[in-house]
């Protein structure tokens, strides 16, 4: 959903999921974008600095760094598959003596139903007539 503001856009991602999604939904956006909005809410106000980001959102939020844009949803019907194979190897620099141990490991994230799921978009130009 595009807002006005990362404020506005979560709530009208909110707003536009179903009511079964809606019911089970978190907010997952970078930590950056959160303070932006805590700084536009509180104009000048220190009061909202303190406040847990659910109270601020009305969903439990998940920050992480490379989301790009908030992304809203049950993320129940978001499965990562960790059960695929797994490469050992290992390495001995002959000049050091020093044993390299390497795990390599890789998964698979589907999304099982997109319906349960928005991403809270700001507009970037001026409204056209």
């Amino acid at each position: 959903m595009i807002g006005k503001t990362k404020f506005e856009a979560i709530l009208l991602a909110l707003a536009d999921l179903a009511e079964d999604y809606r019911e089970n939904a978190t907010i997952v956006m970078s930590y950056l974008d959160y303070i932006s909005i805590i700084k536009d809410l509180s104009n000048g106000s220190t009061s909202l600095f303190g406040v847990q980001p659910e109270q601020v959102l009305g969903k439990p939020v998940v920050f992480i760094d490379a989301a790009k844009q908030p992304i809203v949803g049950d993320f129940s019907y978001s499965h990562f598959n960790y059960d695929i194979g797994i490469l050992y190897e290992r390495d001995k620099d002959v000049k050091t003596g020093i044993e390299n141990f390497v795990l390599t490991a890789w998964f698979d994230h589907r999304i099982k139903l997109h319906s349960a799921f928005r991403i809270a978009e700001v507009s970037s130009g001026t409204p056209t007539v």
